[in-house]
């Protein structure tokens, strides 16, 4: 496969950011549309819904490697001054999302253990109280910032109590996972790598001292169990393919974690959003509270948080008759799945009855999402709340702008109209 000599996405509207997406979207599945497609850095880009369930199931392909995302990262002295963006490749290489085998499995089985449907209806509880807490501080408001006052302070005091974070740390850790938003930019500036990489510094210290804190105090379940799973883990770090172990369990917590912090919050607010778009949505789902799983995971097939992910080919492959030479990196726009007519009829349209069936929202294949069913709990308890408490939001404005230039769906602000019962 010769990628340059493929058609750029960005022809077909696609620069970065939800407003790029639904463009792209809007003429990408026509019978013209060319199967393959290449972005500016000249990686090879899977959109089709097909694909992108093949190329997830495939072993051939695996993660991005940290050390390729950070080349010279891990071979520094331990003393050594960190370059521009090692924070951020010091927080990320703990990801399993950056692990292939062998180290990918027992780390993300470590993971799963803690965040399987089981233990994510164990954690129900402490979401409840968490969201209880937010809607009494918003309760009296006329209007609110959807993401500074909920969305953002969801995850930040669900998982900061998880971990057993103190109050200061919370609020610390939303500030700074605020920040590290300018990562996720497809064409970063100095400045922004800068913004990222203090931010993402930040957060990664106050979630690894407070989960080293409470394992000491040993009175953290999910800190514990974490723990001692990964102290079983006996693997040599290979940045360049397998991966890395991380070194403690905050460690590995802080670099799991962003996406629970950051990308559950956009989760959050996407979802509120695509219901209040529609309006007999939130309605039908006060006469019928058995709906609201499907609603959360209808509301993220059309406004996914995840846009993209860079995946990896471990070794030569063949697909659909092309050649893909080991080293490709491929730009897996999972989000396009959720929109791809082939499968979702009318994909743009809002309905509860749809078949969810093959939703692309939380990846596929092996490196599918570790937590989402945490954060589809998150999201369902925050509706089951706001008809509990009978507190209805509106849309106080016309326009919402997301961010551009972006691999995520995302906004920065959301005001929405306040009325308690």
């Amino acid at each position: 496969m010769d990628i340059q000599s493929l058609t750029a996405i960005e022809s077909l509207g696609f620069t970065g950011g939800r407003d790029s997406f639904k463009a792209f979207c809007a003429t990408a599945f026509s019978e013209d549309t060319p199967r393959f497609l290449r972005n500016a850095a000249n990686e090879l880009v899977i959109y089709r819904h097909e694909d992108l369930r093949a190329f997830g199931a495939m072993p051939e392909v695996g993660a991005l490697p940290s050390g390729l995302m950070f080349p010279g990262l891990h071979n520094l002295p331990d003393d050594a001054p960190l370059p521009p963006g090692g924070s951020i490749g010091g927080v990320i290489s703990n990801q399993v999302f950056t692990a292939n085998p062998p180290v990918h499995g027992p780390v993300r089985m470590t993971l799963w253990r803690q965040l399987n449907p089981k233990k994510a209806a164990e954690m129900e509880d402490t979401a409840r109280l968490v969201v209880r807490g937010i809607l009494h501080d918003i309760r009296t408001r006329s209007e609110i910032d959807f993401i500074e006052h909920v969305a953002e302070q969801l995850t930040a005091r669900f998982w900061g109590q998880m971990i057993g974070m103190k109050r200061e740390e919370i609020a610390a850790a939303a500030v700074a996972v605020r920040d590290m938003t300018s990562m996720f930019y497809i064409r970063m500036t100095m400045d922004d790598l800068q913004v990222a990489d203090t931010a993402t510094a930040a957060y990664g210290k106050l979630v690894e001292t407070a989960a080293l804190r409470s394992l000491a105090a040993g009175k953290h379940p999910l800190v514990n169990d974490l723990a001692k799973d990964l102290a079983a883990i006996d693997l040599a770090d290979d940045p360049a393919e397998a991966g890395v172990v991380a070194k403690n369990v905050g460690k590995l917590l802080a670099g799991n974690l962003v996406d629970g912090f950051h990308t559950a919050a956009i989760a959050a607010a996407n979802t509120v959003f695509a219901l209040l778009q529609n309006a007999d949505a939130m309605e039908e789902l006060r006469a019928h509270l058995d709906k609201i799983g499907a609603a959360v995971m209808e509301a993220l097939r059309c406004e996914p948080p995840v846009i993209a992910l860079k995946r990896y080919v471990l070794r030569d492959m063949t697909y659909a008759g092309a050649a893909i030479p080991k080293g490709t990196t491929v730009m897996m726009l999972w989000a396009a799945g959720n929109h791809d007519p082939a499968v979702f009829d009318q994909p743009a349209e809002f309905r509860l009855d749809r078949d969810l069936r093959g939703v692309t929202t939380f990846g596929g294949g092996a490196h599918i999402c570790v937590g989402r069913i945490v954060a589809t709990m998150l999201v369902r308890v925050l509706l089951e709340e706001l008809h509990a408490q009978d507190i209805r939001l509106t849309l106080a404005d016309d326009n919402y702008p997301w961010i551009d230039n972006h691999l995520m769906s995302q906004m920065r602000h959301m005001p929405l109209n306040v009325q308690a019962g």
